[in-house]
């Protein structure tokens, strides 16, 4: 019976045994399960802020871009209007043109036509002149013959009398 005691005593202890080497092992296999989680958890993190970097780089580069695309938009529309000003300008300076031109031909004609009036204006002027001239030239010439006529002294009419009439 002191045998089988200690056989039961031995089974006992091996029993007590084996449950804590299971509890030692659960005790492990829990603290390996935590540290797996805190490095599982630690690597997400990890890919997180990765990823978290990576999308930051990603976003700077493509607002990059989008700014130079969107300045090469802006210049291209600037350049656009600055284009379609220059035609609009350039049409309004030939309009502009066309009208100097016909404003001096109209001068011009209207110059001619003044310069033909002020030429026979000139020209009536002196006509005028020598009508004047010989007008006063057959006055004289009147005045001679009325004068050298016989018996003009005693004519009621005398020769100023007469060119005057």
């Amino acid at each position: 019976a002191v045998v089988s005691t200690q056989s039961t005593g031995g089974a006992e202890e091996q029993a007590k045994a084996v449950a804590a080497a299971r509890v030692e092992e659960q005790l492990i296999a829990e603290q390996q399960l935590s540290n797996l989680r805190e490095l599982l958890h630690k690597e997400k993190e990890d890919a997180i802020a990765k990823l978290q970097e990576e999308h930051r780089h990603e976003l700077a580069e493509l607002e990059s871009r989008l700014k130079v695309e969107k300045d090469r938009e802006v210049s291209a529309a600037i350049t656009e209007t600055e284009s379609i000003a220059l035609e609009r300008l350039t049409k309004v300076k030939i309009d502009n043109d066309n009208e100097v031109s016909k404003y001096k031909a109209a001068v011009t004609k209207e110059q001619e036509a003044t310069e033909e009036v002020r030429l026979q204006l000139e020209q009536e002027t002196h006509a005028r002149v020598q009508a004047e001239d010989r007008l006063k030239d057959v006055k004289e010439e009147f005045k001679y013959f009325i004068n050298s006529l016989p018996g003009h002294e005693n004519s009621s009419y005398n020769a100023s009398y007469m060119v005057s009439r």
